[in-house]
C-alpha cells in the first residue's frame, strides 16, 4: 500500500486549514502557523511527508502555543501515533524538520508572536486568516 503524499506546490492552504479545524477543533494562529511552518519545511527540503521525515516541536504540550503540533502534524503527515513528531516543553514557536540526513528548523518571528498574545483572545479567528495570507517571510526565520 502507498504511503500518502503531500504535493507541496499544487496543495490548497485554504484545504489544509480546513482540514486542520477539523482535526485541531477550532481555527487559531498558532494552528496556520504550524501548517505554514510544515508546509514550508516540505517545500525546503523536497519532502512528501508521512514517512521518512520527522518533526521536533519545542513548544511544549500548553495551548495555545501547542496548537503548533496540530498544525505541523496536518501539513507533514508526521504524527504522535506513527511516533515522527516529537514535543520538547522548550515554550518556543520553533520546529525542526528532518528527512535523509538534511533539516531545517523555523521560529516564528517574534513580531507576530507579540501581535497575537495583544489581541488577548479577540480576533483570533480573523488574525488566523490573516497569517494564511502572509507571505513566509512575513512569519518565520530559518534558524
Amino acid at each position: 500500500m502507498k504511503m500518502k503524499e503531500i504535493d507541496v506546490d499544487n496543495i490548497s492552504l485554504e484545504q489544509m486549514v480546513e482540514r486542520g479545524i477539523e482535526f485541531h477543533g477550532h481555527l487559531g494562529p498558532f494552528l496556520v502557523l504550524g501548517i505554514r511552518m510544515g508546509l514550508r519545511g516540505l517545500k525546503e527540503l523536497g519532502s512528501f511527508g508521512y514517512s521518512g521525515i520527522v518533526t521536533n516541536v519545542e513548544a511544549g504540550t500548553t495551548p495555545p502555543l501547542s496548537c503548533l503540533v496540530d498544525g505541523l502534524q496536518i501539513a507533514t503527515g508526521c504524527t504522535m501515533g506513527k511516533g515522527n513528531i516529537l514535543t520538547h516543553p522548550l515554550g518556543l514557536a520553533q520546529a525542526t524538520i528532518e528527512t535523509e540526513g538534511r533539516k531545517v528548523t523555523m521560529k516564528v518571528k517574534d513580531e507576530i508572536l507579540d501581535q497575537i498574545q495583544a489581541l488577548g483572545g479577540e480576533g483570533i479567528e480573523e488574525y488566523a486568516w490573516r497569517i494564511a495570507d502572509l507571505p513566509d517571510e512575513a512569519l518565520f526565520e530559518l534558524v
